[in-house]
């Protein structure tokens, strides 16, 4: 059993097993042997984390097997998150239906092997498995589909999480100057002791990548998957393999297989790798590490797409794996050798999966605009094949200096451009891959580059946009991307887009804060630029009014908890809602508050008119709260088919449709 449904504090979870981690209790007084330094095992409480990097069952009998071992157990995660983990400690809490004599408990609790350490009512006891019991998440099971158990859950252990985010370091962060350039020299990777210098940067000349994490206070979500479409993938990489759970559905088009290797052969039969596919990978979505290379997204999923042969039915293929596959972005950095068009299958092929993905919202599907080569004589030329299809976004290349990329493809279709190599800037610092023997050493470069590198960067900061607000849709997206850029070098005509810029640099940072506006139903038009934002001090119409519900409200000086207090406000209090940023509506000059304590009025104090988007339900049945969390009191539940307002959407997906009334977001489709 590597999977388990069961009913968890009043609603259905799903688990599974961790692929990487088991646990271990010592019995007293022993001490795990160790016959060289290795880290310590992470502990809670009694228990030991041990990392495994494959056949975890098998692992995990060995351990049992060792004598200083008391409890040996899998542990079990949530949505496929490696990151964290659920120890069953042994326990359950089991409760009885009302009326269920005293000797049907005990014979029940017998039937199991179960001991009781705690009687908690007449009906209802925290009990404890013994080795003739199973173990305790089957136990649970079993127990809930007795007709005389009411409750029957397991004891899980875990450690807590706080809010706070702490923004990523490393010893080669500033070699990210994609993410943020500070106009100073960076260290080289794959140079020991050399740098770039000062004189190849701009301060600013970056796609505010690391301002967009500062207004997420992530680094992404886990639940937005990047399609990666190129010529193979080294998916044991550590920036691709990630926690054991970034790679999802690898696929190869032109074989339909699940090989998305980087290897081919050459015409003498000797074998050779791509590396390309990924470092494009790990550029969108790469995981971060000690060292501090990562990609704009890195908890964001990957779905690597091998497409080394340009056939019809290897790219229909290639995009409609993604679509099969839910991925929210596509991100394609290959093109024709030639200037050719596209043939009406692949075209009407793209225009489908970009109308029909992410349930109908649109796909956004990132495509290179292409580099001079050999090829062209080094000149480049005007953007064709996949970069001239009116439903993708088409990215061209800026450098470290704000610069337009010399090399980059140009034409009506350049939708953005990105940071990368090109002119006196410097390269792009990410994951690769060569051969050492027979086998793929997994390294890192500071001369990736081109567009290639552009794209999936413009990928990866579409995939913040959508952890911000993941209701956008394709429309949405691409306006946000069009009206956050930044306008650099010149070029523009006077309808704002260049053929060699588009509409200008990428900046993530706005297009997050406009994507957390429009989640929150406030300005749409932001601030947020060139390393600075303003939260406040403006002088906005007031256009809306809210009403404090909570006992108290604290006032703090931005949008979140780390800011300082300055005030508070009583329940009933009635305030200005001038804009939302972050979840907290700002009530006046460097006053933010809360919105989730916060019910919108009308002027004269009643509830204010129902002027939100529509969803209907489409799970079997939904369960409203009284918060955007399964934390939050179970107010009320929704029938398949019925149809909400929906006034708003919180950071983590759920939408508010009514006064502390609120739904995930997943079981809602917009109409």
């Amino acid at each position: 059993m590597n999977k388990a449904v069961l009913k968890f504090g009043g609603e259905e979870i799903s688990i599974s097993k961790s692929k990487t981690k088991a646990a271990i209790r010592l019995k007293p007084g022993m001490s795990a042997p160790s016959k060289r330094k290795v880290a310590a095992n992470e502990k809670i409480r009694d228990f030991e984390i041990v990392k495994i990097k494959r056949g975890v069952d098998n692992k995990l009998d060995q351990l049992r097997a060792r004598p200083d071992v008391s409890v040996g157990t899998h542990v079990w995660i949530v949505n496929d998150d490696e990151g964290s983990g659920l120890i069953p400690t042994g326990h359950l809490y089991v409760e009885f239906k009302p009326g269920t004599a005293y000797e049907q408990q005990m014979a029940t609790l017998d039937e199991f092997g179960l001991n009781i350490r705690q009687v908690v009512s007449p009906e209802a006891y925290r009990v404890t498995v013994t080795p003739e019991s199973p173990n305790p998440v089957k136990c649970a099971m079993l127990l809930q589909k007795k007709r005389n158990v009411a409750v029957a859950e397991p004891e899980f252990m875990t450690k807590p999480v706080t809010e706070d985010f702490l923004m990523p370091s490393g010893k080669f962060i500033t070699t990210q100057w994609h993410h943020e350039n500070s106009g100073g020299q960076v260290p080289i990777i794959d140079l020991p002791n050399a740098v770039f210098a000062s004189n190849q940067f701009k301060k600013g000349a970056d796609a505010k990548i690391r301002q967009a994490w500062n207004l997420l206070q992530s680094t992404g979500s886990k639940n937005i998957k990047i399609a990666v479409i190129d010529t193979g993938f080294d998916t044991e990489h550590p920036a691709l393999r990630g926690d054991g759970t970034k790679i999802k559905n690898a696929y190869n088009a032109a074989n339909r297989s699940s090989d998305a290797s980087p290897w081919w052969q050459d015409d003498e039969g000797n074998w050779r790798v791509y590396s390309h596919g990924t470092s494009c990978a790990a550029v969108a979505a790469g995981a971060q590490d000690a060292q501090g290379v990562m990609g704009a997204a890195p908890n964001s999923r990957i779905i690597p797409i091998k497409l080394d042969v340009l056939s019809d039915d290897a790219i229909a293929n290639a995009f409609e794996h993604a679509l099969l596959n839910n991925a929210d972005i596509i991100s394609c950095s290959l093109g024709f050798p030639d200037p050719v068009p596209l043939s009406t299958f692949i075209r009407n092929t793209i225009a489908r999966v970009a109308r029909e993905g992410r349930n109908g919202k649109g796909l956004p599907i990132f495509i290179a605009a292409g580099n001079a080569s050999q090829r062209t004589n080094h000149i480049p030329r005007p953007i064709s094949d996949f970069g001239t299809h009116p439903d993708v976004i088409c990215v061209t290349a800026s450098n470290s200096l704000d610069e337009s990329s010399s090399y980059t493809f140009y034409g009506p279709n350049a939708f953005i451009c990105a940071p990368s190599n090109g002119n006196d800037g410097v390269s792009i610092t990410t994951a690769s891959v060569k051969v050492v023997g027979n086998s793929l050493s997994h390294i890192y470069t500071s001369k990736f580059g081109g567009t290639s590198s552009a794209t999936p960067l413009a990928a990866g900061a579409c995939a913040l946009m959508l952890t911000a607000n993941p209701n956008l849709t394709l429309a949405q997206i691409k306006d946000i991307l069009r009206r956050s850029t930044d306008k650099i070098v010149g070029g523009y005509d006077s309808n704002g887009h260049s053929q060699r810029l588009g509409y200008g640099r990428l900046n993530a940072a706005k297009a997050v804060q406009m994507a957390i506006d429009l989640a929150g139903g406030g300005s749409s038009n932001p601030n947020t630029g060139n390393g600075s934002s303003n939260t406040g001090g403006s002088t906005q119409p007031v256009t809306m009014r809210g009403k404090v519900t909570s006992k108290y409200l604290n006032v703090r000086k931005g949008p979140g908890t780390s800011f300082d207090k300055v005030d508070e406000l009583k329940n009933g209090a009635i305030v200005d809602l001038l804009e939302k940023v972050s979840g907290f509506w700002r009530i006046g000059t460097n006053r933010f508050v809360s919105a989730d304590h916060i019910a919108v009025v009308a002027s004269n104090g009643a509830p204010a008119p129902s002027a939100g988007r529509k969803g209907t339900v489409t799970n079997t049945f939904l369960n409203v709260r009284k918060g955007p969390g399964t934390t939050f009191d179970k107010v009320g539940e929704l029938k398949k088919g019925a149809t909400v307002t929906i006034f708003e959407t919180s950071n983590n997906g759920w939408h508010r449709i009514g006064d502390n009334r609120w739904v995930i977001g997943t079981h809602i489709q917009e109409v």
